[in-house]
Formats: structure tokens, sequence, C-alpha cells
């Protein structure tokens, strides 16, 4: 009868044998075993097996998500344009420029010194130019003073802040120091004051050919109005002093932060004032708010400019923060800093000032033409800037340049 009461055994050629299988699973089993046998006394091994799958999975991921490569420089992409090679102007810019900067900054200042200030031709500019630095702190504060000083002894370039501490919180009171330095003369001996960040890079002469051009278009005159020019922001904080230089209070204590309307400020890569606007804040009693903290000491000056023009307005709402005051928020009718307001012509100029390409998305851009005012550069980047064929010829040859 089928099918067959006993069970038969499957022939070695039987097509249908698992002999063949069995054989092959067999080998598998001994290869694991001999792999696990080897592993288990060699964590070292297992380590590096480990590392090579993390750096393919790496290598994996990064070319999925690869960028396209970053442009960093664009002065092969336009022509070079006319208002750099206008002739030179009848007079040279007057400039004063203070130059935020930590004391520990040896390389910087020197890179500063020999890439952008060095062999700035006086025909376009008449700079001068201070370093601001606060007092060192630290277990190796005395390390930085020591140099510190006898970089002052050389240059003689360098104001020492020693009532600030060199810490990036009181970052708002150099600035507030360095604006009293840049209104220190008469503002008929000077066309503009200049604040600049210690990683920005600045071509002058460019500069004051650019400047020339955007005056020109809004047609107006820096002594006699209030101008600001930079790359600009917006924000919407206030602040009124009430925290007196010298005090013997907390110095980490804040001046009283105020929430208003929206207003234009300079972005940290730096910010040209005109010397009307300059003395008009020197003149203020109490001054300007000038004890907030990083990072709001830029924002610090639009609201300043802003505060000019709308503090003496009673019906613009002012309040305060939820989280700067202990109170819960209630309206602020603030002091006016003069009797009448006072409006500022703000440029914003985004083609010329601008972060290094890559450094700050939003802000960055690649390096072009108009590019005078450029932030966030390594010392060896300034240097190799001021080295490049397209724009060395806007220094005079100097003692560290050809």
């Amino acid at each position: 009868m089928y099918p067959p009461a006993v069970h038969y055994d499957r022939l070695s050629n039987d097509p249908e044998s698992d002999h063949n299988d069995d054989s092959f699973t067999l080998k598998i089993s001994e290869h694991r075993s001999r792999l696990r046998h080897y592993l288990r006394p060699n964590p070292l091994v297992r380590v590096l097996c480990i590392l090579v799958l993390a750096l393919l999975t790496w290598r994996i991921i990064s070319n999925l998500t690869r960028r396209p490569p970053l442009k960093v420089f664009a002065l092969d992409e336009e022509p070079r344009p006319s208002w750099l090679d206008d002739k030179t102007p009848d007079a040279p810019m007057r400039l004063r420029v203070a130059v935020i900067s930590r004391a520990s900054e040896f390389d910087t200042r020197a890179a500063l010194r020999e890439s952008v200030f060095e062999g700035v031709r006086q025909s376009e500019v008449e700079l001068d130019f201070r370093f601001f630095v606060g007092a060192p702190t630290g277990l190796f504060s005395w390390w930085t003073i020591s140099h510190l000083e006898s970089e002052i002894e050389e240059h003689g370039d360098i104001e020492y802040l020693r009532d600030i501490d060199d810490v990036k919180e009181r970052l708002s009171e150099k600035r507030f120091a360095a604006l009293g330095w840049g209104g220190s003369v008469r503002r008929t001996d000077y066309d503009w004051f200049m604040t600049m960040d210690s990683d920005t890079f600045v071509r002058f002469g460019a500069l004051s050919r650019r400047l020339g051009l955007l005056l020109k278009e809004r047609d107006v005159n820096p002594q006699t109005q209030s101008v600001l020019v930079g790359r600009m922001a917006a924000h919407r904080l206030f602040w009124e002093n009430r925290i007196p230089d010298g005090s013997t209070d907390d110095p980490w204590e804040e001046d009283l932060f105020l929430k208003g309307p929206w207003y234009d400020y300079p972005i940290g890569i730096g910010y040209m004032m005109s010397p009307f606007l300059v003395e008009t804040l020197l003149s203020l009693d109490p001054p300007p708010p000038h004890h907030i903290h990083y990072p709001n000491d830029d924002v610090m000056i639009g609201g300043w400019i802003a505060a000019l023009k709308h503090f003496p307005d009673t019906s613009i709402d002012f309040q305060t923060t939820p989280e700067h005051s202990p109170e819960p928020v209630h309206k602020v009718v603030p002091r006016p800093y003069l009797p009448h307001p006072i409006d500022t012509v703000v440029i914003d100029d985004k083609e010329g000032w601008h972060d290094y390409a890559g450094r700050k998305v939003g802000y960055d851009a690649p390096f072009s033409w108009s590019s005078v005012c450029l932030h966030h550069l390594h010392p060896k980047e300034m240097r190799m800037l001021r080295a490049m064929d397209a724009i060395k010829g806007e220094w005079a040859p100097g003692r560290n340049h050809d």
C-alpha cells in the first residue's frame, strides 16, 4: 500500500537530501564558535571592530548629508566696481577707531596692527585708533598683566580699563568707555567714530569710498545729523540707567530692562557713529545705561539711539520684562534722555558689513569687492586677506609687507 509503512533513509545522491545543508550549517556554526572564542579574550579587537563600524556609519551619513563646497571668495564673479577706482577724495576721512579686545588677545592685536592698520593711505583715511581691554582675572592673570604692560609700553595704543574686569559680561562698559574716548576731542576734529570687534577685518580705504557713496545717496551730514552705519538686526529691549558708575554694590547688577517698539541695532561686527550722535550721547545726564551684560552689549547701542527718539513720546507703551524683573509685568513711563526726540539716519550696509563665509548663518557672505568690514576672522585669515593680490594695493607698503 502507499505510502509505505516503514520509513526509509535518503541516499547521499538523492536530490532531496539535506546532507549538504547540514554540512553548511555545521561549518557556519564552527566559524561562529571560533570567532566568539577569538573575541572573548581580546577586548581590544572588539573595541576596534566597534570603532570601524562607527567610522563606516559616519562616512555613510556624511555622504548623504554633504553640502556643496563653501564659497568663500566672490571677487572673480563680478567686475571691480568703479567706486573703488574713483579719484582720491579732496580730503581724507578722519576716523577715530576703538577696538574692543580681550587682554589676552596678543596675537590678534598684532594681526590687526600688521594687516588692518599698518599702511592705511593717509590721503584716504586719517586714523587714530585704540584697543580697549579690561583688567585680567583668573589664576594666571599675573602673566597676562605682565605681558600686557610690556605691550602698552611698546605700542602705546591700548586703553587699559583697570576698573572693569576683562570678562565678556562687562563688554557694554568697555563700549561706553570707548564712546567716551571717541568723543574726547571736538566733534569738528573728526568725521566718524567707529567701534569694531577684535575679530573684524577692515579695508579702511575701501570703507571711506563706499561710505562716501552711501552718504551721497542719502544726502546726510554727520556733523549736524545723528547717523549710524553698520550691519543691522532688530530688537525691542530698552534700558533705564539705574546703576551709577563706581557703585560699591554688586558689580554684576544690571540696569532696568524695558520692552518697547522694534528698532535697528548694529550687530557685533562694528558700527560707525556721526560726531553729532557721539556728542549727543555723551551730553546725557545721567549717562545712557551701560551696565548691561553680554550678549546685549551691541543691542544696547541700538537701544540708546531708539530711546533718543521714543522715550519723549508718552503715547508709546513701555513695559518691564518677566525675564528681568521680580515684579509682575507693568507699564513704565521712562525718563526721556532729552526734552525733544532725535531721529537717527540708520544705514544698513548688508553687502559691505558681514561675517566670514560659513561663520554665522544668515549674516555671512563670500568675500566680494563690496566687503569692507568682515567679521569672525582668525589672525591667520586677516594676514591672508591682507596679502591677496586683488586688494593688497589698497595699503601702502610697510615693514611687514612688500
